[in-house]
């Protein structure tokens, strides 16, 4: 039976309070002083403000038509793309702005250039992206070929290179590209099928430091590097590639009332700051809509600081419907669902630094995350006046991991991408030459090397890759301690922080009800001072606890069914026992909310967190949902004031989770550490609110056998497990 809300204690609500200081700057104003968020008793989040241009700047003259110069409205690329790049060039001597009349322009990688914009001169202007290649029926020549970076490996290929793009500018300023104009990266083929020429791929990535790639597509739309006093404004682009805009080291970048509706990556803003996004659009069914980034593809510890986005709209719609305004829904892209979201991360090597994400509209996509899983800080962040409906995922997902794919110094000059006997035995391309030219980024920290190379069967045909339950570790014969297990890998970064997010003002409506809002730390690692205020969340509801245990999905240990052995069952045999808030810790996965598989709350799951303030929160379902609405696991200090939940007859508002077996961060396989235990200590809940304690005494599913713990953690042959429904009866949808 369904219970109504448990509505508890009500609160006040934040207060925002900004003193701007504004000075005419290109006909616009400027914002030079940033206000403060009041984040509860004591504590203070600085308002981002973003780029210094407020009002955005119109085209001025002098102005150079691209038909002057050559190009021509359906005519050869290379000759257009001569032509485009003639006109910049011209245009830079004097400071002016180029025209791209009405028409059709095919072409290859245009270069900007300081003081020269691009302007569209109505919406029938239109940049086409070529058809690289020299076979029958494509247009002649390639896009620039991927520049040499020495910091290859360090951040996916996309974020490494930008000369392979439709649009490049490389150390520009004062540039603009205006007007309400097409950037097209794809063309209809003669079967009337859209065909995509900006890849939405990154090419395989060279293999020596010091080398370049070779000429062939493109997979950006526009591409920025170390760029400064940028604005964009008015425009369109339609399947602008793997990423639409990039922009890496970008200072002062002004993004205004422009049309993304792309196949991957709407605009990426990595290792840049002084950054406004506003009044735009965003498509983006199979990537991330608003993405930012702190890469060390610059090869320096760039934070990506004081952005600003406001007034916008994200989604996860057919690639081109929001464009063409019908809004289909034929694809279901990833398997997770659409994206089309905004995200910190999950590229986090050189950290985040004052974001505020207001006024936005969520419509089809997943929900907001936070991701900090590569050594750095991510901090001071305002999530506020938002709604979300058609959610994919976690409404609000927010995790502190350790990928560390961070710079370390190696033990040799060796140049190539992936050097062997080195200091890491995973993820080698993260080890630099020992060359004066790469700098000095000596080992901060050890971390074991996992064998996970045994593949465990499941119902339903499922497959888990998870370490290997006899030989776990993996030793490193070049590390400084070639014999223990715990130095295989160095890492040239400390463990990520995660603090100080504000998140108020948020309604969310029809939200998947396998993901709950996640919060996550590691152990000893704990997320910081996170609160949540005037939010409401509806969810779909309708799955039982058994989802929680009987997982649908495949990967990693992190979603082996939540089971434990029981010695004592089946008269002294030993057989399984559910175990549903057992759940693996999982530091170094790909950072997405599946990454957990369905978990055992289905509002809120909070682990390793302190200082989490939740102040007139309401969580709510459609269809029963057998979960209780919180779980929380080693929580402290933290409080739930004007907080309802709908919870099934029954089924406790909290459960509190003790665990007797974790082991600190990273070393959750290595055999005969020591487990400590974690438990919620001073957090203040509603006093008409119902609690349940639960201890955990097994180790996570997935865990090697060893002296401490010699009972199975895996099924297997010899220990089946079968699920009480078959696995295609309670995949959760």
């Amino acid at each position: 039976m369904k219970e109504g809300p448990r509505q508890l204690v009500r609160s006040g609500c934040f207060t925002v309070c900004a003193t701007l200081a504004v000075s005419a700057l290109f006909g616009g104003i400027s914002n030079s002083t940033a206000g403060q968020y009041r984040n509860g008793p004591g504590g203070h989040i600085p308002l981002a403000t973003g780029s210094h241009v407020q009002g955005t700047p119109a085209a001025k003259g002098p102005f150079f038509n691209i038909t002057k110069f050559g190009a021509m409205s359906n005519g050869p690329a290379l000759a257009n793309q001569a032509a485009i790049n003639k006109a910049i060039v011209t245009a830079a001597r004097v400071g002016g702005t180029v025209v791209i009349p009405a028409g059709v322009f095919k072409t290859y990688t245009i270069h900007l250039a300081s003081n020269v914009a691009l302007h569209f001169e109505s919406t029938h202007s239109v940049l086409r992206a070529a058809i690289p290649g020299t076979g029958a029926g494509e247009d002649g020549g390639f896009y620039d070929a991927p520049e040499p970076n020495p910091y290859v490996g360090l951040q996916d290929e996309g974020h490494s290179h930008w000369a392979n793009s439709l649009i490049v500018g490389d150390s520009v300023k004062h540039i603009m590209i205006s007007g309400p104009g097409l950037i097209n990266g794809s063309y209809l083929g003669p079967d009337g099928k859209t065909v995509k020429v900006l890849t939405s791929s990154d090419v395989a990535e060279v293999t020596a430091r010091t080398a370049a790639g070779k000429p062939g597509g493109a997979n950006k739309a526009i591409a920025l590097k170390n760029a400064a006093d940028v604005v964009f404004r008015d425009f369109r682009i339609k399947y602008g590639g793997h990423f639409a805009i990039l922009g890496t080291g970008v200072r002062n970048w002004t993004v205004d009332g422009i049309l993304v509706d792309s196949n991957r990556d709407g605009i990426d803003i990595d290792a840049s700051q002084d950054v406004t996004i506003r009044n735009s659009t965003f498509n983006t069914l199979n990537d991330d809509a608003v993405v930012l980034k702190g890469t060390f593809a610059l090869g320096r510890y760039a934070p990506t600081r004081n952005v600003l986005i406001e007034n916008c709209t994200v989604s996860g719609y057919d690639t081109g419907s929001v464009l063409d305004r019908t809004y289909s829904v034929q694809q279901s892209g990833p398997p997770d669902g659409p994206t089309g979201r905004i995200k910190l991360g999950t590229e986090s090597t050189t950290g985040f630094d004052t974001v505020t994400v207001r006024h936005i509209r969520f419509d089809r996509s997943r929900g907001f995350a936070l991701e900090s899983v590569d050594g750095a800080a991510l901090k001071n962040v305002i999530f506020t006046d938002v709604t979300m409906t058609h959610v994919t995922s976690a409404p609000i997902f927010i995790i502190l991991g350790d990928r560390g794919r961070s710079p370390v110094t190696g033990n040799s000059a060796d140049e190539s991408l992936a050097p062997v006997d080195t200091v890491r035995l995973d993820d080698r391309e993260w080890v630099l030459p020992n060359r004066p030219a790469y700098g000095t980024h000596p080992a901060v920290r050890y971390i074991p090397s996992y064998n996970r190379n045994q593949i465990v069967s499941g119902e339903g045909g499922s497959h888990f890759a998870v370490v290997n339950q006899a030989a776990p570790t993996q030793l490193n014969a070049a590390s400084v301690r070639p014999r223990d297990p715990l130095y295989a890998n160095a890492v040239g970064a400390p463990f990520a922080t995660l603090e100080n997010v504000a998140i108020s003002n948020v309604k969310i409506t029809d939200s998947d009800p396998r993901f709950p809002i996640i919060i996550t730390g590691l152990v000893d690692h704990p997320v910081r001072n996170v609160s949540i205020q005037n939010v409401s969340v509806g969810f779909r509801g309708g799955l039982k606890m058994r989802d929680a245990v009987e997982q649908s999905a495949d990967h990693n240990e992190a979603l082996l069914p939540r089971i434990g052995w029981d010695p004592e069952a089946r008269d002294g045999k030993g057989g399984w026992t559910d175990d549903p808030y057992n759940i693996p810790e999982a530091p170094r996965e790909y950072p997405e909310p599946s990454m957990y598989g369905v978990l055992p709350a289905y509002g809120l799951y909070a682990r390793h967190v302190q200082g989490l303030k939740m102040r007139n929160v309401r969580l709510s379902y459609g269809a029963e949902d057998e979960r209780p609405p919180v779980v929380l696991d080693d929580v402290r200090d933290s409080s739930f004031i004007g907080f309802a939940a709908m919870a099934k007859s029954g089924t406790p508002d909290f459960v509190m989770v003790t665990n007797a077996r974790k082991r600190e961060a990273e070393n959750e396989f290595v055999p005969d550490f020591p487990y400590r235990m974690t438990t919620v200590s001073n957090v203040f809940t509603p006093p008409d609110a119902t609690k349940r304690a639960v201890t955990i005494l097994r180790p996570a599913p997935g865990t090697p056998p060893d002296r401490l713990y010699g009972y199975p953690t895996v099924p297997s042959a010899v220990h089946p497990y079968a699920y009480a429904t078959p696995d295609t009866s309670y995949r959760p949808r």
